[in-house]
């Protein structure tokens, strides 16, 4: 059995990965391969490179607003990614993909073929950086004349990536199991610094939630189209809430909603743990 983990996008909702893998662990099931989408890349990323997930949880610690982003000069975007990069490169280093502990691969979007491209080969940190890259909000990735964006466009839960890599066994984490537009949120504490303000504040006037419904509307039906066609063994669909795009603040409940979808599921995962 080739046990394949597919891990979806969701910005800040990313955190229930971290629950997801803790559970997994307590089963005693490690992938044999990772595959991932946007935040869903950079905790596969994380985690594929050795990191535990008591790193990967001191990691997403540090994402918020005012101390992930900086201002992106002449880049086409309302933010750059200097920090985040530092961030990673901090906790991982500089590595390639051959010189991963699991085999990694991550879903970008180009904007110049308008299609999907999958990253195996070469910096780890750059291909990261390109599958989070939220158009218009973080500068893409030009690789090879290709502008790569976040994969997030054509495929936010790559189980398909993963059956198509050699996976015989599918674990799938869709982040898109959210509550209806409107449900009263909690507001993230004030940030520090000019850029982390002005992005909080748009924040509280429902900037970010309407982006955040938005996403899960174009995510969801790329879902049921890829599901139409083939199934993961597991879909994990982790009851997010009102946790937002960039609510990086309720870390604590995405990890715990990854660990509930685990446990409600486990039945079907403990035989491949043993």
């Amino acid at each position: 059995m080739k046990i394949g983990l597919a891990l979806g996008g969701g910005g800040a909702r990313g955190a229930a990965h971290i629950g997801v893998l803790m559970e997994l662990e307590r089963l005693g099931i490690r992938p044999n391969l990772i595959n991932g989408t946007s935040i869903g890349g950079l905790i596969g990323a994380l985690y594929a490179s050795g990191l535990t997930c008591d790193d990967l949880t001191d990691c997403f610690r540090e994402i918020n607003i005012a101390s992930m982003y900086s201002f992106s000069g002449s880049a086409p975007s309302l933010t750059g990614v200097n920090k985040i990069e530092q961030l990673l490169e901090s906790f991982i280093g500089r590595p390639k993909f051959s010189e991963l502990g699991i085999p990694l691969a991550v879903v970008t979007s180009d904007l110049v073929a308008r299609k999907e491209v999958i990253l195996d080969e070469g910096d780890v940190i750059t291909a990261v950086l390109a599958t989070i890259a939220i158009p218009i909000l973080f500068p893409p990735v030009e690789r090879e004349g290709m502008v790569l964006t976040d994969g997030g466009i054509l495929n936010n839960t790559p189980f398909n990536i993963a059956r198509a890599r050699g996976a015989t066994f599918v674990i799938a984490v869709d982040l898109s199991n959210t509550a209806p537009y409107g449900t009263p949120d909690k507001p993230a504490p004030t940030p520090t610094g000019v850029l982390g303000r002005a992005l909080a504040l748009t924040q509280r006037r429902k900037t970010w939630q309407i982006m955040s419904v938005v996403a899960d509307i174009i995510t969801a039906q790329t879902l049921q189209k890829h599901l139409a066609i083939s199934r993961p063994e597991v879909l994990l669909q982790p009851l997010m809430g009102s946790i937002g795009l960039f609510d990086f603040h309720r870390m604590d409940e995405g990890i715990e909603a990854g660990r509930t979808a685990v446990r409600e599921v486990e039945n079907k995962l403990a035989i491949i743990g043993k």
